[in-house]
């Protein structure tokens, strides 16, 4: 038996292997890379809850010394499981795609529209600044911040949040295949 400490249990199905996976693209896609060897774990267990594509199959097989192709492969799994994102080259088009592409995953029940709400304001919005495409995230968001604000219940919260998704997706054009 080795020293180390046993791994955690991982997702018992491939739907939640992939929402594994789902999840570390959510920061993914915004450039905030996570550790080679988080994403080829990740790749392991879905592998062994099922899932196949044939670059997952890679990931999950490199070793130490192939770390630096992680990335890449990561973003052809991603592909593969048809979440890829595809920026357009002008970065504050690429700002918006990103922002329509959380609330894509939001409306898709794949991002927690309180968590997807604020990866758009933070991530997006306070860099782009006010316009007409973010401005329901926007008041979604400093709204219960005024003074005088209602006060709502979590379920309300949620539908709410996830309304105002919908607006962005239906407000920002997606973006172009490259």
């Amino acid at each position: 038996m080795s020293t180390r400490e046993a791994p955690e249990t991982g997702p018992e199905t491939a739907a939640e292997a992939v929402r594994e996976l789902r999840e570390i693209a959510h920061s993914w896609v915004d450039g905030r890379r996570v550790d080679p060897e988080l994403l080829i774990e990740a790749a392991l267990r879905a592998l062994i809850a099922g899932v196949d594509t044939p670059s997952l199959l890679h990931l999950a097989a490199l070793n130490r010394l192939e770390h630096d192709q992680a990335s890449d492969l990561f973003g052809q799994v991603m592909e593969e499981l048809g979440f890829g994102f595809h920026p357009p080259e002008d970065y504050w088009e690429s700002r918006l795609a990103l922002a329509r592409w959380w609330a894509t995953e939001i409306v898709g029940g794949w991002l927690d529209p309180l968590e997807g709400t604020v990866l758009i304001f933070h991530e997006v919005a306070e860099a782009y600044g006010r316009c007409e495409e973010l401005a329901p995230v926007i008041d979604a968001f400093m709204g219960p911040r005024q003074p005088g604000g209602q006060q709502q219940v979590p379920h309300e919260i949620t539908a709410d949040l996830t309304q105002v998704a919908q607006e962005l997706v239906a407000r920002i054009p997606p973006p172009g295949r490259p």
